[in-house]
C-alpha cells in the first residue's frame, strides 16, 4: 500500500512539458480567472499517462467547473486545466459540490501548483504543493486524501488522512515564505464549516514564488479504467486570497 501511494505521488508530481504547459490550447473562464485547458490529442502525457481531452471540461449555467473523465472512442480520456496567470503567495482554495470521499479507486483530483516554466523549475520540484483525493488504485486504501509539499517522498512532507462523507467542501493551502497550511472542512461558508483535517509545514522544502500556475486535474493512476463508467467532480469555485504579510 505505502509503495502504491508513494508511486502515485511521484506520478502526481511529474507532469509532460508540452505546448499546453506553455500558454497554448484553447482557454475557459472560471471564477474570474482565465485557464488553459489541456488536450493531447491521440497522445498519453503525465501523468497516468493518460490521454487528455479539452471536452472533459465545461462550466455549466450556474458557473460551476465539471471535471469528467470518459470513454471516447473506445479510449478513456481525463481533463485537466491551469491558469494563465501566476497569483503567489496566499490562500488557495477550492469549493467542491458533491462527495469526493468515494471517488472511484482508480481516479485521482489534484488540486495543486505546479511550475514547468522557470530555468530553476526542476531544481525546486516544480514549485509544486498538492491537494489530492485518490486510494491509487486500492479501494480499501483508507487514506483517500493527501497534502504534499514536493518532493514527496521526503520524511515529513507528505501528511495522509481519511476524509469523511460530505456533499459540499472547501479545501485550501495558505501558501507563506515561511509555512505552507493545509485545510479540509464541510460546507462553503468559511469559519462556518467542521474542520476535517489541517496541516501546518514548517520544513525545509517551501517553494519560492515565480512562474508557478493553479493547476486542476481529474486523472486514471497508471492510467488503468475506472471501476465506473464515468467519474466526475464538479467546483464551485476557485477563490485566492494574497498574502499582504499580516498575521491578522
Amino acid at each position: 500500500m505505502v509503495l502504491i501511494l508513494l508511486l502515485g505521488m511521484m506520478l502526481a508530481a511529474i507532469i509532460t512539458l508540452q505546448k499546453w504547459d506553455k500558454g497554448g490550447g484553447e482557454s475557459i473562464k472560471f471564477s474570474g480567472y482565465d485557464w488553459y485547458v489541456k488536450d493531447s490529442g491521440n497522445a498519453k502525457w503525465g501523468p497516468g499517462p493518460n490521454v487528455w481531452s479539452k471536452d472533459n471540461v465545461w462550466i455549466d449555467q450556474q458557473g460551476r467547473l465539471h471535471l469528467r473523465i470518459t470513454k471516447r472512442h473506445g479510449v478513456w480520456t481525463c481533463p485537466e486545466l491551469y491558469s494563465a496567470e501566476t497569483l503567489g503567495y496566499g490562500t488557495y482554495r477550492f469549493y467542491i459540490d458533491g462527495r469526493i470521499d468515494n471517488l472511484d479507486p482508480n481516479a485521482v483530483l489534484g488540486l495543486f501548483t505546479h511550475d514547468s516554466l522557470s530555468e530553476d523549475a526542476n531544481d525546486v520540484h516544480y514549485r509544486e504543493i498538492d491537494i489530492e483525493y485518490a486510494k491509487w488504485g486500492n479501494a480499501g486504501n483508507r487514506n483517500n486524501a493527501h497534502y504534499t509539499v514536493q518532493p514527496y517522498n521526503k520524511e515529513g512532507n507528505l501528511h495522509s488522512f481519511h476524509s469523511p462523507a460530505v456533499t459540499q467542501s472547501m479545501h485550501s493551502f495558505t501558501w507563506k515564505a515561511d509555512e505552507i497550511t493545509f485545510n479540509s472542512s464541510t460546507g462553503h461558508v468559511t469559519g462556518k464549516g467542521t474542520t476535517i483535517q489541517e496541516w501546518r509545514y514548517r520544513g525545509d522544502d517551501i517553494p519560492d514564488s515565480k512562474n508557478e500556475r493553479v493547476d486542476i486535474n481529474l486523472w486514471l493512476f497508471k492510467g488503468k479504467a475506472p471501476a465506473s463508467n464515468n467519474v466526475e467532480v464538479i467546483i464551485r469555485k476557485f477563490e485566492f486570497i494574497p498574502w499582504t504579510g499580516s498575521n491578522s
